[in-house]
Parts: C-alpha cells; sequence; structure tokens
C-alpha cells in the first residue's frame, strides 16, 4: 500500500475484501475519484467519531472496483476493501481533503471456523442467499474461513459502529468472531 494516501471519514466502516457503494458529490472527493482512477491507486475509509469531525486513525485502505454516472447526476462507485492501516500523520489539504502518512497493519493468520461457530457462517449464508445486495453478486464466498465470515457479518449486522471498529482493531479473527457470536446471542432473547 502506498504511504500517504487520501483519507474519506465515513459514517460507515468496511473491512478487507468487503464492497461498499458510495455517492460521491463533494468537489474534493470527485477529485480524489478521479486521481485514484487515473493513477490505480485507493484511499482510506476510516470511521468518523461519534458527535465529532474526528475520526479513528485505524480504517481500511481501499480501491475503487467500478463507477458509474447515477441518474441524480451523482458520481456512484463501488469500492472493495483491501488492508488495514493505521494513521501516523494526517493533515488537512487546502481543498479540505485530508492526506495521511499510514502504515499497513498485517491481517491475522487464516483460521478455519471452529465447528462451534458453523452455525453463524450459515446464518450468514442465509442472509447473503436471501438479501444479495449485502455482498458483490460475482465475488468468491469463503464460508469456512474465520476471517471473511467474521467481516461480512460485522459490515452488515445493525452493531453500534464504535463495536465494529473495536473489532477492525483486533488482531485475531477468531477473537472477532467469538465477540461477533456474543453480540448476536446477546440479542437472541430481546
Amino acid at each position: 500500500m502506498k504511504n500517504n494516501i487520501p483519507i474519506f471519514p465515513l459514517s460507515s466502516i468496511t473491512f478487507p475484501g468487503g464492497y461498499m457503494p458510495l455517492r460521491i458529490f463533494e468537489t474534493r472527493y470527485i477529485d480524489m475519484v478521479k486521481e485514484c482512477v487515473k493513477n490505480n491507486t485507493g484511499f482510506g475509509i476510516s470511521l468518523t467519531k461519534p458527535n465529532s469531525e474526528d475520526y479513528y486513525n485505524v480504517g481500511t485502505y481501499c480501491k475503487i472496483s467500478d463507477w458509474e454516472q447515477m441518474s441524480d447526476g451523482l458520481l456512484g462507485i463501488t469500492i472493495r476493501g483491501k488492508s488495514r492501516y493505521k494513521i501516523v500523520k494526517s493533515e488537512v489539504q487546502n481543498d479540505k481533503l485530508i492526506r495521511a502518512d499510514v502504515e499497513s497493519m498485517d491481517e491475522p493468520k487464516f483460521i478455519d471456523v471452529p465447528k462451534e461457530l458453523m452455525p453463524y457462517s450459515d446464518f450468514l449464508k442465509n442472509i447473503l442467499e436471501q438479501y444479495p445486495k449485502f455482498y458483490h453478486d460475482e465475488a468468491p464466498k469463503y464460508f469456512t474461513e474465520s476471517g471473511w465470515v467474521g467481516s461480512r457479518l460485522a459490515e452488515i449486522l445493525p452493531m453500534p459502529l464504535n463495536e465494529k471498529q473495536v473489532i477492525l482493531e483486533i488482531e485475531d479473527y477468531l477473537v472477532r468472531l467469538y465477540r461477533i457470536k456474543d453480540y448476536i446471542d446477546s440479542k437472541k432473547n430481546v
């Protein structure tokens, strides 16, 4: 990953391997998208902190996988999460675009979904079969891989955003998946 990247603070989150549609309308972000397409580079998505203009230092580096002019005249793009990063230093340019020096974060080691957590993988499979809009149709699906299952569940479940951020920052796929399991289980009795 490039060491200095544009940062797009959002009130939503994506994980490596995930897809997210975005509508771009601010000039600074339209220019950012043009630069990314021209140079085949990406940008960072950092979750904004509640009631603040500030954002978290750990985010996801994303690349544009598709774009279109929407019927309302806005630019629509689909991004794909590539890798996590940690912001070392950031600055706001004259056009108000944030650029940051970032360090790549290693992804945890791939681990199969343990037998006792397979019902949560099946739960995800059912969601994606019923609501394919939650994940890119033609993208491969890895229902036996704990990191993939945990990331997709974290993206689509109606969890508090700060909890999704905690999951993004966890360095162990199984710990992530158990945390998501606890969240799902806590909602069963509600």
